[in-house]
């Protein structure tokens, strides 16, 4: 188990966010719930964080804005965007992908049905090893891959690199970023009908 943790969850769903506050509880870790993203930045002007759990959309509001804000005001904090699956939601990822391919405190992305526990664990790894690639942190926590939602082109690019084990950590979402900026290149670049 990692040292105390302090965690800020911005998340639209209440009996999930309330949950996971009992979960990180049952581990020592203090946990805040903010119910809107003028409260969230509230808490994080206020107070340290180590981790910040967010959902895209939360109601009306930008979780990228939040999560934005939390890395400008702790830079040393992790975030972990769990993806509520609302209609949408991916979508709003591929139109938001160059302000998403600018958040360098996110590790990785998990679906809202991730196991509670499983959340505490890899919130846990991730503090522990906030700089390990993704293929090193499924060795001591493979339900990361059970949950993560960009598992595809993860494994693709840690099979691919073996031989590339010493080469410099790169977040664990790298190949997520350049497949959106790809994305959203080829969006810009399409002439409009």
């Amino acid at each position: 188990m990692v040292a105390h943790m302090r965690v800020l969850v911005w998340h639209g769903n209440i009996e999930t966010t309330a949950r996971w506050q009992v979960a990180f509880g049952q581990n020592g870790h203090t946990v805040r719930r903010a119910r809107s993203s003028e409260t969230a930045m509230d808490y994080l002007r206020a107070e340290p964080f180590d981790m910040l759990i967010f959902d895209l959309v939360v109601g009306r509001e930008s979780g990228l804005a939040v999560a934005l804000m939390a890395e400008f005001h702790q830079p040393n904090m992790c975030s972990i965007l769990i993806a509520g699956h609302q209609e949408g939601t991916h979508k709003d990822i591929e139109i938001e992908s160059g302000l998403f391919a600018r958040l360098a405190s996110l590790r990785c992305v998990l679906g809202v049905e991730t196991p509670v526990r499983d959340l505490v664990t890899i919130a846990e790894e991730i503090l522990r090893k906030p700089q390990d690639r993704c293929d090193l942190l499924r060795q001591s926590v493979p339900q990361i891959c059970a949950s993560c939602e960009v598992s595809a082109g993860c494994l693709a690019r840690s099979e691919t690199s073996v031989s590339q084990m010493a080469a410099p950590a790169v977040p664990m979402v790298a190949p997520l970023r350049r497949r959106r900026q790809q994305q959203a290149q080829s969006m810009l670049s399409e002439p409009m009908s």
